[in-house]
């Protein structure tokens, strides 16, 4: 039972979602990802704990934590499931806004809560904090026209004036703390400002009474706003309005402000009260989303943007607008210019903004029309063309410069991957030369990358479940007939078929896989050959002698196996391989230690005699391309004579690759080349 239960806590503790168990209304488990969320350090801190003491006193919409908790947890108790938005309160007092999934379950025939919690956006928090502000302001506003109505209905009574201004007082001690109260004579001089009122302005009590609020008025506010004012408050209206103000040290602050005119029993005014919140923190807040989802040089709304309008958008189609060849303009004419034809770009596409239509700039040269609701895809390739027509008739003049610009536009709709898509389409039109692409999964592109990511997908499963596998290949002595091994990579895939590197190599290097694959195979072959008498070949490319981490790997492997005297480094023939002085360190590296080395697959592509008379090889390895028709082909059996010698000369051995019939080998034999490989003598075989 105690092993059970141990399994089940590993087992609990390693799902990444925090999860929180709950019984009769109290928390009874939750795994380390709930408590690492929480803050806390043992789950005993959350034990017989309510959802309500991990809150606030109060949710966003103003319900009592703990009465709408216990509301929600008996509503899943009667539908099963239920999903809602809470905010919670951490022991350190952190509030943040979470997704909460309960759903009622069964576990060892007692019925629980289970409750998945997640993080919700950035955004979607100061939201969030700005309705919770939002609300308390018009909590305060409702007390503020509580007032206004007692005074004005017993304004006629004296005795009850004084009752009402009694209670004026209480409602003011009540706001004094939050609030920012301030009271002018009938000429707008300060009479009274309570403490709150010097902290947000920075001025002290005796700065601010017997002046006029000007003292606080930012220069940016109009006089009409003002003018306003005192029409309404002279009326014996409240006047109420968002005010800019400028504290003592310059600063901009904002307040919601709400004056009140105060009345005698004759319904004379007598004074003025004022009573303000302090916002500030709102159009920060503002002002931060504003520019978190702004592009600063053509103030579109940008990326980040378009990601969320696509989440929370009903129907959304997306054309994606790339400027062709800009960056030449860019080259040719500077970067100033660039943002210049950008900026008159985008008044080109503002013409075609309208209320199911939103346009954005993405990145660099590309643009996007985002449509949705009722807006159909064959309007949105409509309005794309009407726009590739637009910038064939007009050109755009920067600096006695003109620019005729031409577009390419990818379109996508009906999809959960609107960008990715719409990126698909963009690609694939530029690559058959079309104006506008729309998506579709047929479009070869489209299923060569589903292919290349399931292939991603498949070189890291192999890779996580080891199914990288070392197969080899015998090399035969054509004197001695002694034999050694060429190690190859193979891959298993998921439905068990194996595949060679010419399936996955490409593309594994694409995806930066590929060093981990040659790190497998180095430690496969050096622990399978370390207890053996017989030498074996690894096969480098230059990507893997470019990589510090993976030569310090092979050194330190065939030091550690004591491999170093028995291997062959097999170096690829491939582009860069001319680039001696890297490759002839690598190669002074490896014979310090006991290797040898050979050029692999030489004969075709870059082979240069110059190049391996500089380096100090062991093996040529000839190209299987030359040796498989060298018994029918004069001209091939000259060019592989002319290697042999040339070998010869420099005291290196050679090797026949793709020695498949015995015509072959009498021939490679004839010719003097030292070993021969291929399917005559041995298939390659997987090593376990």
């Amino acid at each position: 039972m105690g092993r059970n239960m141990h399994y089940y806590e590993k087992i609990f503790n390693s799902i990444s979602e925090p999860i929180l168990l709950i019984e009769n209304q109290l928390f009874v488990d939750a795994n380390l990802s709930a408590l690492t969320l929480l803050n806390m350090s043992s789950k005993e801190e959350l034990l017989s704990l309510h959802p309500s003491d991990l809150s606030p006193k109060y949710q966003s919409d103003g319900e009592l934590s703990i009465t709408k908790a216990n509301k929600m947890m008996e509503l899943c108790r009667k539908n099963g499931q239920l999903t809602f938005e809470w905010l919670i309160k951490t022991f350190d007092n952190k509030e943040f806004l979470i997704k909460v999934e309960l759903k009622t379950i069964f576990s060892d025939n007692r019925k629980m809560l289970q409750s998945i919690l997640r993080n919700i956006e950035p955004s979607k928090d100061i939201k969030k904090e700005n309705k919770v502000q939002i609300l308390l302001l018009e909590q305060k506003e409702n007390y503020i026209n509580k007032i206004n109505e007692t005074l004005l209905s017993n304004a006629k009574d004296s005795e009850n004036l004084l009752e009402s201004l009694v209670l004026l007082e209480e409602y003011k001690k009540a706001l004094d703390e939050s609030s920012i109260v301030s009271k002018t004579d009938l000429n707008g001089i300060i009479t009274y400002v309570n403490d709150k009122f010097c902290e947000v302005s920075g001025y002290a009590k005796e700065e601010l009474i017997g002046h006029s609020h000007n003292i606080i008025k930012n220069p940016d506010t109009k006089n009409e706003v003002f003018e306003r004012l005192w029409n309404t408050i002279n009326e014996k209206k409240v006047f109420k309005n968002i005010m800019k103000n400028r504290n003592k040290k310059g600063q901009t602050y904002y307040v919601n402000s709400t004056i009140i005119p105060i009345l005698d029993k004759n319904s004379n005014i007598i004074e003025f009260i004022a009573i303000r919140n302090d916002i500030t923190s709102l159009f920060e807040r503002d002002k931060l989303i504003y520019e978190q989802f702004t592009d600063e040089l053509t103030l579109l709304p940008n990326r980040q943007k378009l990601l969320n309008d696509l989440k929370n958008s009903i129907t959304p189609k997306l054309a994606i607008i790339n400027i062709d060849r800009f960056k030449d303009i860019n080259n040719s004419y500077g970067l100033e210019v660039g943002d210049q034809i950008l900026k008159e770009f985008t008044k080109y596409l503002l013409t075609f903004k309208s209320r199911n239509l939103n346009i954005y700039r993405i990145s660099g040269d590309i643009f996007a029309f985002m449509s949705f609701g009722d807006f159909k895809l064959d309007e949105l390739y409509k309005t794309c063309n009407s726009l590739i027509s637009l910038c064939d008739r007009e050109v755009i003049l920067i600096e006695d410069n003109s620019f005729d610009i031409s577009l390419t536009i990818g379109i996508a709709d009906n999809t959960t991957k609107l960008l990715p898509h719409a990126e698909i389409a963009l690609y694939w039109a530029k690559k058959v030369n079309i104006d506008i692409g729309i998506f579709d999964e047929n479009l070869p592109i489209y299923q060569d990358l589903e292919k290349n990511i399931e292939l991603t997908k498949d070189i890291k499963q192999a890779l996580k479940d080891d199914n990288i596998l070392m197969y080899a290949q015998k090399i035969i002595d054509n004197k001695t007939k002694e034999t050694k091994y060429e190690t190859l990579m193979r891959m298993r895939l998921p439905n068990r078929k194996i595949v060679s590197p010419f399936i996955f190599l490409e593309h594994a290097k694409r995806a930066r896989l590929y060093p981990l694959m040659t790190n497998k195979m180095i430690e496969k072959s050096c622990e399978y050959f370390k207890d053996k008498d017989v030498s074996f070949s690894l096969n480098l490319m230059i990507e893997d002698i470019k990589n510090e981490n993976t030569i310090n790997f092979l050194f330190n492997k065939l030091k550690e196996t004591n491999c170093a005297q028995k291997v062959v480094l097999e170096i690829v023939e491939s582009e860069g391989i001319e680039k001696f002085e890297e490759v002839g360190a690598f190669i002074k590296k490896a014979k310090a230690i006991g290797c040898k080395v050979a050029i692999d697959d030489f004969g075709t592509g870059y082979s240069n005699f110059e190049y391996i008379i500089k380096l100090n090889v062991d093996y040529l390895k000839i190209d299987g391309s030359l040796i498989r028709n060298i018994h029918i082909n004069e001209n091939i059996k000259l060019t592989v004579l002319t290697i042999v010698n040339f070998a010869k000369v420099l005291g290196i051995k050679t090797v026949a690759e793709f020695v498949h019939c015995q015509e072959v080998q009498d021939v490679v034999e004839s010719l003097g080349i030292d070993f021969s490989q291929g399917y005559l003598f041995h298939e390659p075989e997987h090593l376990i």
